[in-house]
């Protein structure tokens, strides 16, 4: 009997698992980062020259915010970060490409951050889409660029408990 997988076919196919399986962590990994507040943390997901992009508005002429290295990314998530509550980042679909070390890919995430205004607490929603590139480094797959694109929003009163 012929072998219909050659080994080679096994151990490429289990390295693209293991890629995907990667790449799905760091996007997870980011978001509980986030989450958590750990700015420190979030940027150690990004290679030393990694750039996090912002695409808050829907017009083309606006120019993008864009961080780079993972000190100007730190500080900038700690000032995003710091008027709201508590924030919690469901993460949705990923689709990503792999091509050897470097790999592209698109995720969907609903972003919820609660804020206080008017001395009521307030929740805004996002429809985020993240458009990413990746490299593997020696320690394991980091964003080289992470665009982050608003899709929607939506800003809406809590109910009381």
């Amino acid at each position: 009997m012929t072998d219909r997988y050659p080994e080679t076919t096994v151990d490429h196919t289990s390295q693209v698992l293991a890629d995907r399986a990667a790449l799905r962590d760091l996007v997870d990994s980011y978001a509980h980062h986030v989450d958590r507040r750990d700015a420190q943390a979030v940027a150690a997901l990004f290679t030393a020259d990694g750039r996090l992009v912002s695409r808050l508005h829907n017009a083309a002429a606006d120019a993008p915010i864009v961080r780079r290295g993972r000190d100007e990314i730190a500080g900038a998530l700690v000032a995003g970060l710091d008027r709201y509550i508590v924030t919690t980042h469901i993460v949705g679909g990923q689709v990503v490409a792999i091509d050897g070390d470097g790999a592209t890919g698109d995720t969907v995430c609903l972003a919820h951050h609660v804020y206080e205004a008017a001395g009521a607490r307030r929740m805004l929603v996002m429809a985020v889409r993240y458009t990413d590139r990746y490299a593997r480094q020696p320690e394991g797959w980091g964003f080289a660029e992470r665009q982050l694109h608003l899709d929607w929003r939506e800003d809406r009163a809590m109910e009381d408990r």
